[in-house]
């Protein structure tokens, strides 16, 4: 076939024959992006289900255990209180503050074999737990402060202490342990004084007279830990239904009796929240 005088008879079979190469090629790719593409969502799905299933009832539960420190802390100031740890109120409020803790040991183990990498939440729960040891443990929120005793644990417990206490609240064997309500925790802990993980603990709510706030430090750390535990219902719970109930963080800090602290309420918050903002 000519046109004007050209011969295009192999140039409209090359072009056909082209065309046919890039369309089988182009379809080969798109069924290769497909399959890919599915593959990934199967997997996704599957390893958001096995998290869920792994870690899904333990953060709610952690979330209930949040609001409850929230409370407790909020609840605190205003009154004096029973300190003998003989009492319910300082038998309540240590297992307030150490449930959110062995909660999360086990969240900890769960996604120590899942992908966790599929949902973000799960490393936030992560990152609460590692918070919340600095918050009651670590140097980063004192500032410094002069009456700080790193030598006892009249102000704070040392980490592998609080986790120890934390460790007393979990029961069972491996792969179907829980954390015991508050009713079987007053059975099996009748005298805190008398359990070694739980005495310095117990020694210092004692040791505060009527209210934790005549232990600055100890106070400070509460209070941090506290103000955690309401971040982790305004960014985890809000959407099952939490209601998100900010803590006056600068308002509880000025109930201590200690200056320092008092006048430099705004540093204090500044602290907690960079604590929130680091990774694990």
């Amino acid at each position: 076939m000519e046109v004007a005088g050209i011969d295009v008879s192999g140039t409209v079979i090359s072009s056909a024959v082209v065309a046919a190469v890039v369309a089988a090629v182009s379809s080969f790719l798109t069924q290769r992006y497909l399959m890919e593409r599915k593959a990934q969502v199967d997997y996704q799905y599957e390893a958001r289900k096995r998290l869920n299933e792994a870690i899904g009832p333990l953060r709610m539960q952690l979330l209930f255990a949040a609001r409850d420190v929230v409370r407790r802390t909020r609840g605190h100031i205003g009154k004096g209180w029973d300190m003998d740890p003989s009492g319910s109120f300082v038998r309540s409020s240590i297992y307030r503050l150490l449930r959110p803790l062995a909660i999360s040991q086990l969240i900890e183990r769960q996604m120590s074999t899942a992908d966790f990498g599929v949902d973000p939440g799960g490393i936030a729960l992560l990152r609460f737990n590692a918070a919340a040891e600095r918050m009651l443990t670590g140097n980063e929120i004192v500032l410094n402060h002069p009456g700080a005793d790193w030598e006892t644990q009249s102000q704070h417990l040392f980490r592998d202490n609080l986790r120890a206490a934390a460790f007393l609240l979990i029961k069972g064997e491996e792969g179907g342990q829980e954390v015991i309500g508050y009713a079987e925790f007053q059975q099996r802990y009748p005298e805190v004084l008398h359990i070694d993980e739980l005495r310095d603990l117990a020694l210092i709510f004692q040791e505060s007279g009527d209210s934790l706030t005549k232990n600055p430090l100890f106070w400070l750390r509460f209070v941090g830990y506290g103000h955690l535990c309401a971040h982790l219902i305004a960014t985890q719970g809000t959407s099952v239904g939490f209601e998100d109930v900010p803590l006056p963080v600068e308002d509880l800090l000025r109930r201590t009796v200690d200056d320092d602290i008092s006048n430099r309420t705004g540093e204090y918050k500044q602290a907690f929240d960079g604590i929130l903002s680091q990774g694990l």
